[in-house]
């Protein structure tokens, strides 16, 4: 019976955590949790961004490969089908209320003009080949500004210098912000 005293003593003389200790704990563990999710958030939102970035750079990619392509394989206009052509020459440069607007006849003998429309609420990129329109960059990209700036001399061949600025339309944050710029020569040697 006395053992049986014993074991009841050191039973209750031992002690448990106080209501500090508790809380220092916890609030340990919720800073560490806290503070590994805002890791995890930033680690996320930068996935986001740069994800936001390359879908802007391949559908610009794109769009970018089919105007340098007909660029560079444009006619001079020696039978006036094409209207703010001169005779002799290959592009001609104006200007719409998006942008500026670039003119020029193609390999298939197609007057040409690349602009800047609007899409509803969104700006995009347009063809128009003789009587047949379309845009061509995606509808999830808006195109902000577009400029065509040409070097046209008699001793060279005349270079297309095109500067366009876009971006992705998703939430504010991740609009990948992009401007571009890349110069096509024409091709055209006859």
């Amino acid at each position: 019976m006395i053992g049986s005293n014993k074991k009841r003593l050191t039973l209750a003389n031992k002690s448990g955590f106080s209501l500090v200790e508790v809380l220092v704990s916890v609030s340990l563990f919720v800073i560490i949790i806290l503070a590994s999710t805002q890791i995890f958030k930033l680690v996320i939102d930068g996935q986001r961004s740069a994800l936001a970035t390359q879908n802007v750079q391949e559908s610009l990619k794109y769009f970018l490969e089919v105007t340098a392509k007909e660029m560079r394989m444009a006619k001079k206009n020696s039978n006036l089908l094409c209207d703010g052509i001169t005779v002799d020459k290959i592009f001609a440069t104006s200007s719409n209320a998006y942008g500026d607007v670039i003119t020029f006849q193609n390999y298939d003998n197609e007057c040409v003009t690349y602009s800047l429309d609007a899409d509803g609420d969104n700006q995009r990129f347009k063809i128009q080949r003789d009587s047949a329109s379309g845009f061509i960059s995606p509808n999830k990209i808006r195109i902000e500004s577009l400029s065509f700036v040409l070097s046209d001399s008699t001793s060279t061949q005349p270079m297309i210098t095109l500067n366009l600025r876009a971006w992705a339309l998703n939430e504010a944050q991740f609009k990948s912000d992009m401007t571009i710029q890349t110069s096509v020569t024409s091709r055209y040697y006859k």
